[in-house]
């Protein structure tokens, strides 16, 4: 079956994120290891590399939530679900969908007015506005919604839910 338009870039947005975070897990290592290097064998630390990693790490678990999110990763308390007849599971399965697409837009949307609140606050050691790490909050979150727009209308079509194993096997 051919891919929608919305399923290609979800893809494409997916692998871009995927090299994304595991491009800044590396640059996190090399400066954590240049901190601790730089701290306990020259006895002078840098100074900017905590405050970087710290950003670093919001981006980094933000983004890898966003990925997630499109291949249904996330936690679900599924006990009293299962306990439920098999039409009510599907049913609640449904809510949830709508429910968490819901919410991760208005996160988003509440992610890009601090962005714009904080624009004008500056790092102490890095000297970068503030916007720069909180704007993790409405990019993950964008994501998140375009992913659960996707799985909308992979349910209004009558499709599966993607799952882990199956964007995998997609690769």
């Amino acid at each position: 079956m051919e891919k929608t338009r919305l399923e290609r870039f979800c893809d494409l947005a997916e692998k871009a994120t995927l090299n994304i975070t595991m491009a800044l897990c590396a640059v996190m290592l090399v400066v954590a290891w240049m901190h601790v290097t730089r701290r306990y064998a020259f006895n002078s630390a840098l100074t900017w590399s905590e405050e970087f990693l710290r950003f670093s790490i919001v981006w980094y678990a933000l983004l890898s939530a966003s990925i997630l999110h499109k291949r249904n990763g996330h936690l679900g308390i599924t006990i009293f679900r299962e306990m439920m007849p098999a039409k009510l599971q599907k049913i609640i399965q449904r809510i949830v969908i709508y429910l968490a697409t819901l919410t991760v837009a208005v996160v988003t949307i509440s992610g890009i007015v601090l962005v714009i609140g904080t624009r004008e606050q500056i790092t102490p050691a890095l000297g970068i506005s503030m916007a720069v790490p909180y704007a993790a909050i409405p990019v993950s979150f964008f994501l998140m919604t375009v992913y659960g727009i996707l799985h909308i209308v992979r349910d209004l079509k009558g499709l599966p839910a993607l799952s882990q194993n199956q964007a995998e096997l997609k690769e």
